[in-house]
């Protein structure tokens, strides 16, 4: 096998149903080294084409897939403990005796900040809006309580010592779309505009604001009057960063230097947490960036990441690539790789499902733009995927293998 790292994305439930072997498999017949799987969760609806045991299945919302310390009884914010597996003392142990068998590595994954259980079930760590509203579905980081939570989890799972890389999701702000259920936006809003109804002021934001000598209701208000008076417009205006940021006497640029400062506070607590416990754990992080229409600012993104402030902390960065138009995403590698340092290792991630992959040779093609500048890959998702898009990964990174591995 290849010594870059070549990761195929699955579940516990993937394990649990069909069998470590079945699943470890996969990972071969793929031709890849490295089985990624999630530590802890948000929520969805998955159809599972080859899963033994079930078709449909709704994951519990935010749980843990192994048993956490004593903090768990006493935290606040304690999330569930999944019960799809009767003993994840023994679970994970046993898929790293036979994943070192085939010499094949295990890498945990985990969402963060994206946690749909923990914010329904605590409203008031969730992001709000500036009407005030709740984001369910995802966590503010300027909450001391959701620092300390996920630096905590951060921290079990790299005391399990199962784990060669741990792969952190969702360190951000999510934008205003993110597939909620049935979620519908029946009026036009242009991508600044989203931008703006994405942004949170929770009493956690507005106190932080305070502290930074910055008036937490002018930037609050001016947001609202912004947003609701685009409601009406149908026609694309030329974004610009620099006019925006200049905003209300530039204090939407201040603004935003606060909100990336949390990310950041909570990207150093999590990283602190593992190289305290398992300093020979590759810390990667999974970077939505790419994904987001406004592009970089800078070295910055909508979702509140710096990434000059976030990539010293990193020993890799996982790009996320799910696009299907060759020439948008040729288009996206261009601009990653132009606000990206060269040194840093890239391990992008392909989504080798609908809609984004075909068929093989669509397959191929995607690599063949996103593999040069390559140190590694990883493909999502083996949960979702019919057997033979194993095969379809394998020749693809036969065709096109990472050019930096």
């Amino acid at each position: 096998m290849s010594n870059s790292p070549l990761g195929l994305y699955a579940y516990p439930w993937d394990v649990v149903d069909e069998g470590t072997p079945a699943v470890l498999d996969a990972v071969e017949r793929a031709g890849l080294n490295s089985l990624y799987i999630v530590l802890w969760y948000h929520s969805g609806m998955f159809f599972l084409p080859h899963n033994p045991v079930r078709r449909v299945y709704f994951p519990t919302p935010g749980a843990l897939y192994f048993d956490p310390g004593n903090w768990h009884d006493e935290h606040a914010l304690a999330p569930p403990i999944s019960d799809i597996c009767e003993d994840w003392n023994a679970f994970w142990p046993g898929l790293k005796d036979a994943a070192d068998a085939r010499g094949i590595t295990l890498s945990a994954w985990m969402p963060i900040l994206h946690n749909s259980g923990v914010g329904n079930a605590h409203p008031e760590v969730a992001v709000r809006n500036a009407w005030g509203d709740p984001i369910y579905h995802t966590l503010c980081p300027s909450n001391t309580s959701v620092c300390d939570l996920v630096s905590r989890v951060a921290g079990d799972v790299a005391k399990l010592g199962i784990f060669d890389r741990i792969l952190f999701e969702s360190i951000e702000y999510l934008p205003l779309r993110h597939d909620h259920h049935h979620e519908v936006i029946g009026v036009p809003l242009r991508a600044d505009i989203e931008f703006l109804a994405s942004l949170c002021f929770c009493p956690a934001c507005m106190n932080r604001l305070q502290s930074n000598d910055l008036d937490a209701e002018a930037i609050r208000g001016w947001t609202r009057q912004t947003v609701d008076g685009s409601h009406h417009e149908n026609t694309e205006v030329q974004f610009d960063w620099v006019r925006l940021e200049a905003s209300l006497d530039g204090r939407i640029g201040a603004y935003l230097r606060v909100r990336e400062s949390g990310i950041t506070g909570v990207t150093q607590r999590i990283v602190e947490s593992v190289r305290a416990t398992a300093p020979k754990t590759v810390v990667s992080a999974l970077d939505f960036g790419p994904l987001y229409p406004l592009g970089p600012n800078s070295g910055k993104w909508q979702n509140g990441v710096n990434l000059e402030a976030v990539l010293p902390l990193f020993d890799e960065i996982h790009p996320t690539y799910y696009f299907t138009d060759a020439g948008l995403l040729s288009e996206r590698v261009s601009m990653y790789n132009s606000v990206l340092p060269d040194e840093i290792h890239q391990v992008p991630a392909v989504r080798a499902v609908l809609p984004q992959t075909e068929s093989a040779a669509g397959l191929i093609e995607q690599l063949s733009l996103i593999a040069p500048s390559a140190s590694g890959l990883s493909f999502y998702n083996y949960s979702f995927m019919n057997h033979v898009t194993l095969d379809w990964i394998r020749t693809a990174i036969h065709a096109h293998p990472p050019g930096r591995g």
